[in-house]
C-alpha cells in the first residue's frame, strides 16, 4: 500500500484511495482482488469501522493498476472522538485473510487520524439544578404584601452578546414536576446586574401541575439573562408562605441555550 498517515475528517463523507504496490515499488494488478478495511483503537483493540474496499483497477487500464477506494459515510465517523487510531487493510482469498503492508519494512497495520476541521463543534447547554450547584438557585422571601412567600432566583447566566447578531435565538427549557406556579425569565444588558438590578421581563409561563418538560424562545442581545420560579400557596393551609411541596410540587432544573 502506502506509507503516508491517513487523515479523515469527522461526520463527512470521506474518500480514500489505496495504492497497492509490491516490495520493489512497482504498481500491482489487483483487479481481481478482495479487500477488507479495518480500523482499531490501539489501546483497546477494539474494532470500530469494518469496509469492504472497491477495486478501481480494471487489469487493463495503467492509470488505474493498482487502484482501489475506501469510502467512509458520515455515519461511520460520527461518533468517534478525535485522535489517532490504527487501521489495516485485508487481501480476502480461498476462504481467508492475508496482510498487506503498509509500510516497506512489513508493518501490517498505519496510523490514521481522526479530524474535526470542517464545522464547529456542538456545546452543551447550561444547566442548573433546583436544588443548587454552583450558581444554583437562590432562595428570597418577597415581603410585599401581595406576596408573602418564596421567590427562586437563578444566578446571572451569560448570554454571550459577542456571539451573536440582532436576532439572536435564546431558549430555555424548564423540567417539571406536578408544578404550580410562575415562571419568569428576563434579560439586562448590565455587565455587573445584582440580583434585584435592571432586568426586563422577557416571558412569563403559569403553570397548574405540570410535570414534564416546556420552554420559551426569545430574541435579542444581552448580557445575562436568569429565571425566577414563584411556588403557588396552598390555598387551605397557607404553608408559611409556598414551601409545602406536596401542593405546589417542584421546579427541578432549567437547561438554556444561546
Amino acid at each position: 500500500m502506502y506509507q503516508r498517515e491517513l487523515k479523515i475528517q469527522k461526520g463527512l463523507k470521506n474518500k480514500v484511495q489505496l495504492q497497492f504496490k509490491n516490495s520493489d515499488q512497482k504498481l500491482l494488478n489487483v483487479s481481481t482482488g478482495s479487500f477488507v478495511f479495518s480500523m482499531f483503537d490501539d489501546t483497546s483493540q477494539r474494532q470500530l469501522i469494518r469496509k469492504d474496499v472497491s477495486i478501481v483497477d480494471n487489469g487493463i487500464t495503467t492509470s488505474t493498476r493498482g487502484l482501489a477506494l475506501l469510502e467512509l459515510n458520515e455515519s461511520d465517523t460520527l461518533d468517534l472522538d478525535t485522535g489517532f487510531y490504527k487501521f489495516t487493510v485485508a487481501s480476502y482469498s480461498g476462504g481467508s485473510y492475508e496482510p498487506t503492508y503498509a509500510d516497506t519494512y512489513y508493518g501490517i497495520s498505519g496510523t490514521l487520524e481522526v479530524r474535526q476541521d470542517s464545522y464547529p463543534t456542538l456545546k452543551p447547554s447550561l444547566e442548573l439544578a433546583a436544588n443548587g450547584y454552583a450558581t444554583g438557585f437562590q432562595m428570597t422571601y418577597n415581603l410585599d404584601i401581595g406576596a408573602q412567600r418564596y421567590e427562586y432566583y437563578s444566578g446571572n447566566l451569560p448570554a454571550h452578546p459577542e456571539f451573536n447578531g440582532n436576532a439572536a435565538l435564546h431558549t430555555v427549557a424548564f423540567y417539571l414536576t406536578r408544578f404550580k406556579g410562575t415562571v419568569k425569565v428576563q434579560g439586562t444588558l448590565d455587565n455587573t446586574p445584582e440580583q434585584f438590578g435592571n432586568y426586563v421581563t422577557l416571558a412569563t409561563k403559569v403553570y397548574t401541575g405540570l410535570s414534564g418538560i416546556d420552554y420559551v424562545n426569545f430574541n435579542g442581545i444581552w448580557q445575562y439573562v436568569r429565571v425566577i420560579y414563584i411556588p403557588d400557596k396552598n390555598p387551605v393551609t397557607q404553608d408559611n408562605g409556598n414551601s409545602e411541596t406536596a401542593y405546589r410540587g417542584t421546579f427541578d432544573k432549567l437547561l438554556y441555550r444561546c
